[in-house]
Order: C-alpha cells, then sequence, then structure tokens
C-alpha cells in the first residue's frame, strides 16, 4: 500500500529527475514499479488545493468603470457610451466548494471582483 508521502516523493523525484530527461509521468511510475492509476488518482485528489494567482493587467484606479443595475430579464439594458476597451472586462467567477456551496457571479467588473473576494475572505 502507498502512503501520501511515498507519492509526494515520487513526484518530487519525478519533477527533479524525469521532466529534465523528457520522460513521462506513465513511464516514471513502472520505472519505480508504481502503479500509474494509483499516482494519477492521488495527483487528483490531492491538487485540488487553492493556489495564489496574480492578476495582470488590472485597470487603473483613474479608468474605473462606474456599476450599472444589469437589466432584468426580458428588459432591454440601456445605452449608455463605452469607455476604452480594457474597461469594458467582464468577470465570470463560478466557485464549487467541497462542503457543497457553489458561488457563481457573472458580469462583474475589476472593482465586483475585489468586492467579492473581501466579502469571501470575511467568511474564512
Amino acid at each position: 500500500m502507498y502512503s501520501y508521502n511515498d507519492f509526494d516523493r515520487l513526484f518530487l523525484r519525478y519533477k527533479l529527475e524525469g521532466i529534465p530527461a523528457g520522460i513521462s509521468i506513465e513511464k516514471f511510475c513502472m520505472s519505480n514499479q508504481v502503479p500509474y492509476n494509483l499516482f494519477s488518482k492521488w495527483y487528483k485528489d490531492t491538487r485540488k488545493k487553492i493556489v495564489p494567482v496574480q492578476v495582470l493587467g488590472a485597470p487603473s484606479t483613474d479608468a474605473e468603470m462606474v456599476e450599472s443595475p444589469s437589466p432584468l430579464p426580458g428588459q432591454k439594458p440601456e445605452s449608455a457610451p463605452r469607455l476604452s476597451c480594457h474597461t469594458e472586462l467582464r468577470i465570470l467567477v463560478d466557485l464549487r466548494m467541497s462542503n457543497g456551496v457553489h458561488i457563481s457571479q457573472k458580469n462583474l467588473s475589476y472593482e465586483g471582483l475585489k468586492s467579492l473576494v473581501e466579502k469571501l475572505e470575511a467568511l474564512c
């Protein structure tokens, strides 16, 4: 039976030895007498962690977009002058948590995304 640490060490060795040599993870597992299907399952089960990301090209505070309420279904949106191209970026966030919580937000601006993250941080 393989433990978490066994697979973790194998994966570290693969990153240090296998990747530079151009060996696939399947061949690396076979050469180390580890069934690939068990390694693959471990990898999928343990790599669902939150990873830090860096957002590049965030709009500056000078070019902030004014939030307008989204129209009700069946209602046509009001015509408003568009700002420059990079401020028209809209963001979709879809979060599913292991405890069953599902958060989905559409049509967010950069400021709306920041506000959502701040609210989520308060829950932690």
